[in-house]
């Protein structure tokens, strides 16, 4: 081989060697332009406790969206795309856009479902001078970061000291913990349980002989003093957020929620009390306070004139609490929290208040 031709064919490798670098390989070309195409969900892949609406959206024009729920390959003749999906269960949601016959890109998603019992489990068990409590810390948490906290108090049937009523009775506390509020709004979640006795309970709602008797109930019960305590030491151990502490409860805990806000006024940035009350003169305190309170119409353990009494009170001192009342045909009675704790938009609403300190 000559000079020449040495010249020639070293030109000629630089030449393919830079082509490689300005251009792609072909199949790297055929990737993008694929991905290009890629439908895309509402709902990312994750857990989820509650069941989600899926929203497909297609990145082509007059595209067709075709879908499977049991991991296979879509084609033209699986189910065609024309309203959200509804998954409640394990799901390997497969989605190809396909345009004029021609199938352009796939999607998967996977969908995992957690129960009360999974999340439960999340929460760390302590006792505090003789209360036991649960608490969730939140995951992934950065270092010198503070989080909200939620204080969640239970009705009268979860009082014991067993430590797990409180959480796997209803989704008072366990929601707040959930993969999908965690991932959007990172939290703590305490859960104190109160005793089992006659003046046990986070408001006092029956008499000597055990029968509900609410001529009390407006008193700040010793529990509820300990559950304040409770918290108390928890802000001092974890880094809380002090503009982001919010409570809620249902029954003897709604009643509680309401005591704890007019107590400490500047404790709580927001509150979710359901199937309680507070006492009418004192309730003009609340008047500044962002409130969604919930109760049945036909509830036969606490009327609903204590909710009603009472947001007209917060309402008469220039108070704009929100208030959700299920009508009797329903059938909730006293179990209005089920109802309440899956309200749309409820947990962005509670995480949207701020407490202002001015």
């Amino acid at each position: 081989m000559n000079h020449t031709t040495k010249k020639y064919l070293i030109t000629f490798i630089i030449f393919l060697f830079s082509m490689s670098f300005l251009y792609p390989s072909v199949s790297s070309a055929r990737t993008q332009h694929t991905s290009f195409f890629k439908p895309t969900a509402s709902v990312p892949s994750g857990e989820y406790y509650r069941s989600q609406e899926v929203t497909l959206h297609s990145p082509v024009r007059k595209a067709s969206l075709y879908y499977t729920t049991d991991g296979s390959q879509p084609t033209a003749q699986s189910q065609l795309y024309n309203k959200p999906i509804h998954i409640d269960s394990d799901t390997t949601l497969k989605v190809s856009v396909y345009k004029n016959k021609k199938h352009l890109a796939t999607s998967t998603y996977n969908y995992r479902f957690v129960t009360r019992e999974d999340i439960a489990s999340s929460f760390l068990s302590f006792e505090y001078e003789g209360m036991p409590y649960r608490l969730y810390i939140p995951k992934d948490r950065k270092q010198g970061k503070s989080y909200p906290l939620v204080l969640f108090l239970h009705g009268g049937g979860e009082r014991g000291t067993d430590n797990q009523k409180q959480l796997l009775a209803n989704d008072g506390a366990v929601l707040w913990a959930s993969p999908e509020v965690q991932r959007k709004h990172p939290s703590y979640v305490l859960a104190p349980q109160a005793r089992n006795a006659v003046d046990g309970g986070f408001a006092l709602t029956r008499n000597s002989q055990n029968e509900i008797d609410l001529t009390n109930v407006f008193q700040f019960s010793p529990d509820l003093r300990k559950a304040y305590e409770v918290l108390q030491h928890v802000i001092a151990s974890y880094r809380i957020d002090q503009k982001r502490i919010y409570s809620t409860g249902l029954s003897q805990g709604g009643f509680g929620s309401y005591q704890l806000n007019i107590t400490y006024p500047r404790l709580f940035a927001a509150m979710i009390p359901i199937a309680g009350g507070a006492d009418p003169s004192k309730a003009g305190i609340l008047a500044h306070k962002p409130i969604w309170a919930f109760h049945a119409e036909d509830d036969s353990i606490i009327p609903v004139s204590y909710a009603r009494n009472t947001i007209q009170a917060i309402q008469k001192a220039g108070g704009h609490p929100l208030y959700t009342e299920y009508a009797s045909k329903y059938g909730y009675d006293h179990a209005s929290w089920t109802p309440a704790y899956e309200t749309p938009g409820l947990t962005d609403w509670l995480f949207a208040q701020r407490l202002s300190f001015r």
